[in-house]
């Protein structure tokens, strides 16, 4: 199963994206001429809790980055409150996505979304995140 994609495809259903002029959502290496959302996958522990049936409480971690080509200070205010908007929207339990085999209990936020980079062609922010879910009868 490809959490990357199944997060991307939430995303796309988001009306925040729209009407802020995002025109390329996709994996992390979004041209950042443009204004982009993508999905970064991160290093984590995938296993939460395991249990005797085999089952197991389990989390993706990844991170939301957002480009924007704006740099002056109105632009990178915008883009902080979209991207903190955004997260927002992905964290709410109406927007959860549905996997097949899989329970989706929650996406949690384990940070604020910050900008982490800019020069001439923009600002770059991201934020960290974890899909977490319960899987029933994992083989041990």
């Amino acid at each position: 199963m490809n959490f990357t994609e199944i997060i991307l495809r939430k995303l796309q259903s988001c009306p925040l994206l729209e009407r802020s002029g995002v025109t390329a959502l996709g994996f992390a290496g979004s041209d950042a001429k443009k204004r982009s959302i993508g999905i970064l996958n991160t290093k984590g522990v995938p296993v939460i809790k395991r249990y005797c049936d085999g089952s197991c409480e389990m989390q993706f971690p990844f991170s939301l980055i957002y480009r924007s080509p704006e740099i002056d200070t109105a632009g990178k205010l915008a883009a902080q409150e979209l991207i903190d908007n955004v997260a927002d929207w992905l964290t709410d339990e109406a927007n959860l996505p549905d996997i097949d085999g899989v329970r989706v209990q929650k996406i949690s936020r384990a940070d604020t979304c910050a900008l982490i980079s800019e020069d001439e062609s923009g600002a770059v922010f991201q934020g960290s995140f974890a899909l977490e879910y319960y899987k029933e009868n994992m083989d041990l």
